[in-house]
């Protein structure tokens, strides 16, 4: 018990000391630096500002990490609503982000997806893609952990779009957010009953399991 609770205080001390730099360029990935409203986020490229917002609650959506997050809304039929940054990565290096669908839609199947463009290969890869046959009509679908890792090192570009396929009455959207990271007390506290169940199954460990 003694070494498990070094070793935690060793994992608790490494994850609250100051981290080296990431080698990635993503600027405002989770949209704390706003600004609030509609229009582009800091750090973000749009042609349609008036279809992009940073919040903080949207239709029973939360942020994921801090307190905002972008919405991206489907405009005219046909012509995708995008949001995209271009950056850099270091090979080997992952990128998270939160993603959701939701719509209100229930004759036409709108779409969104999240992607990632290598400049470097002139690639992209496909992080998240649901419609409204995937998720249903007028459901807002959970939010949906992705990630990415660098192939190589280089420039490259996170794409978000979501498109209104039969008509604009009914829009759809796109939700993004960086993923929320437990704090450091959080942490211990995961550790320690990690530990505590460990010790426990020690304890008890001629103790048969049944499984329903």
């Amino acid at each position: 018990m003694k070494k498990f609770l070094l070793a935690a205080a060793a994992a608790l001390a490494s994850l609250s000391a100051p981290q080296a730099a990431s080698a990635s360029t993503i600027v405002n990935a989770g949209f704390e630096a706003g600004p609030v409203g509609l229009g582009a986020p800091t750090g973000w490229f749009t042609l349609n500002p008036l279809r992009v917002a940073t919040v903080s609650s949207f239709g029973g959506y939360t942020a994921q990490e801090g307190s905002q997050f972008a919405v991206i809304a489907a405009g005219i039929q046909g012509i995708p609503t995008l949001l995209t940054q271009f950056f850099s990565m270091t090979q080997g290096e992952t990128i998270s982000f939160m993603v959701a669908f939701a719509t209100t839609e229930s004759n036409f199947n709108d779409f969104g997806g999240l992607g990632i463009f290598d400049f470097s290969n002139l690639s992209g890869t496909t992080l998240f893609s649901q419609s409204v046959s995937s998720v249903g009509a007028g459901t807002a679908g959970p939010w949906t952990k992705v990630s990415f890792t660098a192939p190589t090192s280089g420039f490259y570009s996170i794409n978000a779009t979501v498109q209104n396929v039969g008509n604009s009455r009914n829009p759809s959207y796109l939700l993004l957010d960086a993923p929320g990271v437990p704090e450091p007390g959080t942490w211990m506290l995961m550790l320690l009953g990690i530990g505590a169940v460990g010790f426990s199954m020690r304890r008890r460990r001629n103790l048969r399991v049944n499984f329903a």
